[in-house]
C-alpha cells in the first residue's frame, strides 16, 4: 500500500484502526473532500498521484483477496461426475471480511471520481502552458535548460532526461529531472536569450545547451502543479509523445 499522504490518509486506513463499515465512509469521504480542496487551489501534486495509488492498491487487493478465498475449500460435497473432480462448498466469508469487500466496493467508485477530476485538471492546465526554444537547439537535447516564467520572474532549472525511463505515462513528469539554479527578473535587458547566454557563460562545460521557454497565463503553485506540468509539457516535446 500507499504511504501515508498529506491529506491523512493511512495505507492500512481499509483495516484500521478497526472493522467498521461506516467508520471507513467517514473515512473515505473525509479524505476525497480534502484532496478535491486541493483540486479546487489547483494543487495537483502530489494529491493526483496518491488517489490514482489508492486505487490501484484497492483493486490489487481485491484481486489478491479474489484468489485467496478460491484457494480456500469449503466441505465435500461430492464429485462431479464427469471429471471426478471434487466439489466443496465455497466457504463464507467471516464478518471482518465482508466488511473489508464492503469498503472496497464503496471506496473505488468515489477515488475513481476524483481520480477523473484530477486528469481532467491536469489536461486543462496543461492546455494552458505554452514551451518555446530559446535560440538555436543542438541535435541532443536530453539535457538543457528550463526557463519557467510567472509574471516577471523566469525561475531556471536545469534539466536531463535518464536513459532508462519509465514506461508509466502517467507519471511522465518523473521521467524529467530538473535542479533548481535560481530565479531572474526578465526586462529589456535581461532577456530569455540574454539569460541563456549568462548560464552558457557561467557553465562552461555546457557550451550550446538545448534552453527552453514555458509559460501561462495562471498563476499557478509553482511546487505543486506549474513545475510538474511543465516538466510533463517538457518531456512530451523532447520525446515526441502526446501530451
Amino acid at each position: 500500500m500507499s504511504l501515508r499522504t498529506d491529506t491523512g490518509l493511512p495505507p492500512d486506513w481499509v483495516f484500521s484502526p478497526s472493522i467498521d463499515f461506516e467508520m471507513k465512509q467517514y473515512t473515505l469521504l473525509g479524505y476525497l473532500q480534502r484532496v478535491k480542496a486541493r483540486f479546487n487551489e489547483q494543487k495537483l501534486y502530489p494529491h493526483l498521484e496518491q488517489v490514482q495509488a489508492q486505487v490501484n492498491d484497492l483493486q490489487q487487493l481485491r484481486r489478491t483477496k479474489q484468489v485467496w478465498a478460491n484457494g480456500l475449500n469449503g466441505e465435500l460435497l461430492g464429485f462431479d461426475p464427469t471429471t471426478g473432480s471434487a466439489i466443496h462448498e465455497r466457504p463464507q466469508d467471516n464478518e471482518p471480511l465482508r466488511v473489508i469487500d464492503e469498503v472496497i466496493d464503496f471506496a473505488i467508485p468515489g477515488l475513481m471520481r476524483m481520480q477523473y477530476e484530477g486528469v481532467e485538471l491536469r489536461e486543462e492546465l496543461v492546455r494552458r502552458i505554452s514551451l518555446f526554444p530559446v535560440g538555436v537547439q543542438p541535435l541532443h537535447v536530453s539535457e538543457g535548460w528550463l526557463l519557467l516564467r510567472t509574471g516577471k520572474q523566469a525561475r531556471v532549472y536545469g534539466y536531463s532526461i535518464p536513459f532508462l525511463r519509465e514506461q508509466n505515462e502517467e507519471r511522465r513528469h518523473h521521467n524529467l529531472i530538473t535542479r533548481y539554479v535560481t530565479t531572474v527578473t526578465l526586462g529589456i535587458s535581461s532577456t530569455y536569450d540574454r539569460i541563456k547566454a549568462d548560464l552558457i557563460q557561467q557553465h562552461p562545460g555546457f557550451p550550446n545547451p538545448a534552453t527552453f521557454a514555458v509559460e501561462t497565463d495562471l498563476t499557478l503553485p509553482c511546487i505543486e502543479t506549474y513545475v510538474p506540468l511543465a516538466k510533463w509539457v517538457a518531456f512530451a516535446h523532447l520525446t515526441g509523445s502526446a501530451q
